[in-house]
């Protein structure tokens, strides 16, 4: 291989010459390098060298002599070589016809947030780890774990598929259609505490503009990435990240310096002027609808969001149909899923004034405040083709809150609440369980509506948004100029650990602190096996019931329950459970959470004649790790007093 490498050094060396001897190069290599100096005051020491190379590569000059060496030196130069080294996992996975981008992470630095970290010796279990996430329109894949130190060790590589961003098209994506190619990559740092990484921050959100590689020779290029912090801490530097991207295969044609930014910022300057127009327009409709009554005005009506860049972006904006592959089964497994994501500690600083709004790569990495939720599960229940939008309101006691809305036939109204996966469904008039008290305005991708009816109580409000008399729309064009309403495919990771063996593991671990706890007091302990699986059923039904609510009456019905504990318990005999469920998985704060439960404490401190324990968990597992786990305690004695057969649960 090196003297492949060396015959191909000596042939672009050759051309390199050969071109300047053709043209006065070194007339305009001179001529850039004095007026670098000139403008730094005359000092030659102080030039920065990388900022004479930026200049040079933007001359006209060195961009016509780098397009011919790069044509006749790939002439001797198979296709498939690339300046970077690819592990062989990644060379595995490239197919020939096809056009990628390496993503290679090469660590980072300048983290000065952990330097205390670095202090610490050895390592424990509750220290913290950093983890990036990179993702590009909808392929997505994370780094290992890396200590939390000031420079972190990262080197790892990740292959992206761009012909998948042009879905249909057979032939090679060559640079001029690659330039075209409006998806950006995004990079979302994290950290998480400790090994189960159940608590995490989102330290920092990135956009890298790669098609700036297609300038380059090599077709690869370097890039040192200032990380910022999140919404209003945008002004502070969280640490620098070192990455390099690659075109695979190598390019046939290198892109000149001022195509590929004049493309870019009339891109930018395009979007630009859409967005203005568009907020003139919403000034406009805004003046229209609080001139329509007095109390408009004071309506919770949400145009604007700020994101996790620090810009002000329109709310529909946010929300895109999301089809999310084979994890999630329905519409109800996914509110399921939403509301079993950890929110943010409450601990962490606030972000001012207005807490940021994420878009999907970045809320599916993080923890979750109510109103991203909504976004995401809003843009979830489109994919799965319902009628979907995210209502802004109060609720009763005061203050604002998100919520769901979805349309189904005969103009039936659905609410989902998304911190608890609960759905309610609405009745003019009609007494009802949720907490939701007014309305002020509701949108997804396609439509924005505000409540304009003389009252905007939830108990009294129409939905029938096509009734301009109740809802103030917004015109679908200026909508549709700032929003993108094509489908998202963007696949959520499935679980990796086994929730089996989760389950076994946490049942092991809960009964030796039983065993301890029983000990202390002077009591023997036994459990019985076979009442522990008999409460199998009644726990997935818990889980079920969750999901699906009582729409189906089978579900978490108590009678095969009941029947299968009088086979199992004796007659005479006392029988006690206690059932609940967490998000963690540590048996310590479990088995607190027993003991805190009168009737829990009960259980693993009954006394009796020829007692016996039980104890059963069960792990259900959904996309991204989350998971949540259902427990049970139960005890079986024949009390003293002789009293008859008693369930209590």
């Amino acid at each position: 291989m090196s003297g492949v490498e060396t015959k191909d050094s000596n042939t672009i060396e050759g051309a390199i010459k050969s071109e300047i001897e053709k043209e006065n190069v070194r007339t305009a290599i001179d001529q850039v390098i004095r007026d670098v100096i000139s403008q730094d005051d005359g000092s030659l020491a102080s030039v920065d060298p990388e900022l004479i190379v930026s200049r040079l590569l933007d001359t006209d000059t060195i961009q016509s002599l780098l397009q011919r060496v790069s044509a006749s030196s790939r002439t001797n130069v198979p296709a498939q070589l690339s300046a970077v080294e690819l592990p062989a996992k990644i060379q595995e996975k490239i197919l020939p016809g096809r056009r990628y981008l390496y993503v290679k992470v090469k660590g980072g630095r300048a983290f000065v947030d952990h330097v205390r970290e670095e202090t610490v010796k050895y390592r424990t279990e509750n220290q913290s780890s950093l983890f990036i996430h990179l993702s590009l329109d909808g392929q997505r894949y994370a780094t290992q774990g890396a200590h939390c130190v000031c420079e972190p060790k990262i080197n790892e590589g990740f292959l992206f598929d761009l012909q998948k961003l042009k879905p249909g098209c057979s032939s090679m994506l060559d640079s001029k259609y690659l330039l075209t190619l409006d998806a950006q990559l995004n990079l979302v740092v994290v950290r998480k505490e400790g090994t189960g990484g159940t608590s995490s921050t989102l330290l920092s959100v990135l956009a890298v503009e790669w098609r700036s590689v297609l300038t380059q020779p090599s077709s690869s290029h370097r890039f040192s990435c200032q990380l910022m912090g999140i919404g209003s801490e945008q002004q502070v530097p969280v640490g620098i990240l070192d990455i390099e991207v690659t075109i695979l295969p190598n390019l046939n044609e290198i892109l000149p310096h001022s195509t590929v930014s004049e493309f870019l910022e009339g891109t930018k300057k395009r979007f630009g002027e859409r967005r203005r127009l568009f907020i003139s327009y919403a000034r406009q409709w805004w003046q229209e609808f609080t001139e329509m009554a007095v109390n408009h005005s004071s309506r919770p009506v949400k145009i604007f969001a700020m994101d996790e860049w620090g810009q002000n972006r329109f709310v529909c904006e946010f929300i895109r149909k999301l089809e999310t592959g084979h994890a999630l089964r329905s519409p109800e497994e996914a509110a399921r899923w939403i509301s079993l994501i950890p929110a943010p500690s409450p601990y962490q600083l606030p972000g001012g004034c207005s807490r940021p709004w994420y878009t999907h790569s970045t809320a599916l990495v993080s923890h979750l405040e109510v109103e991203n939720r909504c976004i995401l599960l809003c843009s979830i229940l489109l994919g799965f083709g319902l009628d979907a939008y995210v209502c802004v309101g109060t609720r009763k006691g005061g203050g604002s809150h998100f919520w769901i809305l979805t349309r189904g036939p005969y103009t039936a109204i659905t609410f989902w609440e998304t911190v608890t996966g609960c759905r309610y469904i609405h009745k003019i008039g009609q007494k009802s369980s949720h907490e939701y008290e007014t309305i002020g305005c509701i949108f997804n991708e396609s439509h924005f509506y505000a409540c304009c009816q003389a009252s905007n109580i939830i108990s009294y409000c129409n939905f029938i948004l096509e009734d301009v008399n109740a809802w103030k729309r917004m015109s679908s064009s200026a909508i549709s100029s700032v929003t993108d309403k094509t489908v998202c495919y963007l696949p959520l990771n499935l679980p990796t650990f086994d929730a089996n063996k989760r389950s076994s593991d946490l049942e092991v671990q809960l009964k030796i602190l039983i065993i301890e706890h029983r000990s202390d007091s002077g009591l023997s302990t036994k459990f019985d096996e076979h009442l522990s699986y008999v409460l199998t059923p009644a726990l997935w039904s818990y889980e079920r019931k969750t999901i699906y609510g009582n729409l189906n009456q089978d579900i978490g019905s108590p009678e095969h329950f009941s029947a299968a504990l009088m086979h199992t318990v004796p007659e005479g005999y006392t029988f006690k459970a206690f059932p609940l469920h967490f998000i963690h998985n540590s048996p310590r704060r479990a088995f607190s959470s027993i003991l805190s439960s009168g009737i829990g404490r009960e259980i693993v401190e009954c006394r009796g004649d020829n007692v016996s324990l039980a104890v059963r968990v069960i792990t259900v597992s959904y996309p991204e790790e989350i998971s949540v786990t259902w427990l049970m305690v139960a005890s079986s004695c024949r009390p003293v007093g002789g009293r008859q057969w008693i369930c209590q649960l």
